[in-house]
């Protein structure tokens, strides 16, 4: 299943990145989403226009699952979630691999910047999640992505929030 979420924020595509990697904003916006942050590795290479990042964190929701998806989870959820920036391309390609299900749910896209102007931009996620699992591959995937829109729409308004508290 393919889908497209996108927000805008009024701040550069450069502030908007710096604050996206930054350790101070990420250690106060998981909690704020009720998301365990578990950050495993950060690497960078090159700086302005050559900058790239490698990120791997692992994620954990505290929400209660759907109960089609309780069924196929034991223990607690999680998820892996590497990152791979370009500043060149104002992209990251990503890469999402949960705690259950691995070999049956395939969970990645492509999280991207437009300048609208000088002190705004858009955020564009296109991602791509296919569950593999007959007969019941389908809901599960509209779960899924549903989870990731209400987490976008939660990140939104706080990251909108930050940037106002934070100007830079």
């Amino acid at each position: 299943m393919k889908y497209t979420i996108e927000d805008t924020f009024d701040v550069s595509a450069a502030s908007y990145w710096e604050t996206f990697f930054s350790e101070e904003f990420n250690r106060a916006m998981w909690p704020a989403l009720d998301i365990t942050w578990e950050p495993i590795s950060l690497e960078r290479k090159g700086e302005g226009e050559t900058l790239e990042i490698i990120r791997v964190q692992k994620l954990s929701p505290k929400r209660e699952l759907p109960a089609l998806i309780q069924k196929f989870v034991k223990g607690a959820l999680s998820y892996t979630e590497r990152n791979e920036f370009k500043a060149r391309e104002h992209a990251m390609r990503t890469k999402t691999t949960p705690s259950f299900m691995a070999d049956k749910i395939d969970s990645y896209g492509v999280y991207r910047l437009e300048e609208l102007g000088p002190n705004r931009v858009k955020r564009i996620w296109d991602g791509t999640l296919d569950c593999s699992i007959a007969l019941i591959g389908g809901k599960i995937e509209k779960m899924l992505v549903e989870e990731v829109r209400e987490s976008y729409r939660r990140s939104t308004e706080f990251t909108r929030q930050w940037h106002t508290s934070h100007p830079s």
